[in-house]
Order: C-alpha cells, then structure tokens, then sequence
C-alpha cells in the first residue's frame, strides 16, 4: 500500500465546513449551528484510526438520516457533492486528488495498479455524513478499487478493516509484508507479515489483501514485466553475460532502485532473483 500525507496547503476541517458554507445553500445554517460537533467527530476519528479502532464507529454512529440537532445526513452529503466537488471550494477536492498522480504514488488503495481518477470517502458519506468533507476522509482512489472492490465498505469489526494510506502505522508502508513465488514461467503473491507484528495488524493487511484481490491483480500485472525478464535473461545468456553480473546489473538494480518495499514489481523481482539459478540453467 501507499502512504499519502496530506499537504499543509489543505485546510483543517473547520476552515473547509466554512468555505464550503460560503456558497449561499439553504442547508448551511444546518452545518454552521452543528460545526463543533462536526469538529469534535472529526478529532476522534482521527484518534480513532491511529488506534486502529475506526470499526468502533459502527456503533457510536449507528446508521440514520439524522446526525444532531438540526443536521441531518442529507445536508451534508449536498455539502461535499455541490460545494466541495463539483463547485472545488478551497481547491480541497482538486489537491486531494493530485496527491495520488505521481509515477511514485498513483492508488494508493491497490499499490499504484490503477490511476486515481476518483477521490474516495474512506468511511462511506452515505452512512458517515459527520466525515463528508473532512480531509482524512477523503482518499484518491483508482475505479477499479472504488467500485469492484471497496464500494460502500464500512468496518464494524477490529479484524476487518482496511489500511488507512493517512493514518495508518507506519510499519504496513516501510516493512515487507508482501512476498511472490516464481513457479513455471507465472508468480504467485501472497501476504507474510513479519512475525513481530501484532496479530491485529498482520489480519489487517491480510485483509486488505483479500479486499482489495490484490494477488490476483497483481500476478496479472507481473505477467507482461515478466515475460521481458525471461526474454531477457535468454538474450544475455546468448551474448556471453554471466549469472552473477546479470543478478547485479539488472536484478538487483530494479530491486534497489524502487522506493516502495512492497511494489509488486519489486517483490517481482525478488522472486525471480531466488530462482534465477534455476532459470539461468534451464534450457
């Protein structure tokens, strides 16, 4: 997965409840009279994800059309569909997104398989209108990871949730968990978290895994960068190259120079590395 970090140009929620507000909506008297608790859900939802406890909103916030007071769920999904989305108050949706278009990022939900075309309510506005417009919850997201795989998933379980690419420990992003095997010209990924992590963090990366079909997505993604690799190695085995300066000259150099320990192509790479002896001498 991919760490994003939002940038100090984004407003705190409170200042993009008021902007959004700017824009003359018959609802926003709604928002302005309930801005504190607004403000309040917004800092426990932050606690909240660091504590890896966001599933515990299943229950403090129960599905309804009301929030409080005279705030109601509609208003606030209006708020971020009309004056942050389509009306680009602040430029909050426009910065959000752009986060995510670097070659060094791209979606962060699936490891940069996808281009992130669409931003994401990490807690779903339908169900969690308190967080439409709050910064955190707001992630760039691919199409495929928004609507064959995430759509409406909201946690209600401390087993099943999802990596927060905000929030989130920083060992999902700067430790190995992913691994590949290299078997009869194909590649296998699978998840092996290291052994000292919680079990709450390692069935939650095994979990987003699942969530998000990522071995299958990524044994897909493996199969053209592979397919070189193997031409590859043919070729410089003809011209005279051996095992070891192709291992250090080629191998290794991809390996070293990917910036994320968890880049599908990296791990790629890796497994083709345990095997190249193998490979080198078959005919």
């Amino acid at each position: 997965m991919i760490r994003l970090v939002l940038p100090n140009s984004i407003q705190s929620h409170s200042e993009v409840i008021n902007l959004c507000c700017e824009r003359d909506v018959n609802y926003k008297q709604h928002v302005l009279n309930n801005q504190n608790f607004l403000i309040n859900k917004g800092n426990d939802y932050e606690s909240y994800s660091r504590a890896n406890n966001l599933y515990m909103f299943n229950n403090i916030l129960p599905k309804s059309i009301h929030i409080t007071g005279s705030l109601e769920n509609e208003h606030m999904v209006k708020l971020y569909e009309y004056c942050l989305r389509d009306c680009r108050c602040g430029d909050v949706y426009n910065t959000i997104i752009n986060l995510a278009k670097s070659p060094l990022i791209q979606c962060p939900f699936c490891g940069g398989i996808g281009d992130p075309t669409q931003l994401d309510h990490f807690l779903p506005k339908a169900r969690y209108g308190h967080f439409s417009v709050l910064p955190y919850n707001l992630i760039p997201i691919c199409k495929d990871c928004n609507t064959e795989y995430k759509k409406e998933f909201f946690p209600i379980s401390k087993d099943e949730q999802l990596i927060h690419p905000y929030l989130d420990d920083d060992c999902f992003f700067n430790q190995q968990w992913l691994y590949a095997v290299y078997m009869e010209e194909t590649v296998t990924y699978s998840v092996v978290p290291p052994a000292t992590w919680s079990n709450d963090k390692k069935e939650k990366i095994r979990f987003h895994f699942q969530t998000f079909n990522l071995a299958e997505r990524f044994s897909k993604k493996a199969v053209g960068p592979l397919s070189d690799l193997l031409n590859q190695i043919e070729a410089s085995k003809a011209c005279g190259m051996s095992k070891d300066m192709f291992e250090s000259s080629i191998i290794e150099s991809v390996i070293q120079n990917e910036s994320r320990v968890n880049s599908w192509k990296r791990v790629l790479f890796l497994a083709i590395k345990n095997k190249l002896s193998d490979i080198w001498s078959a005919n």
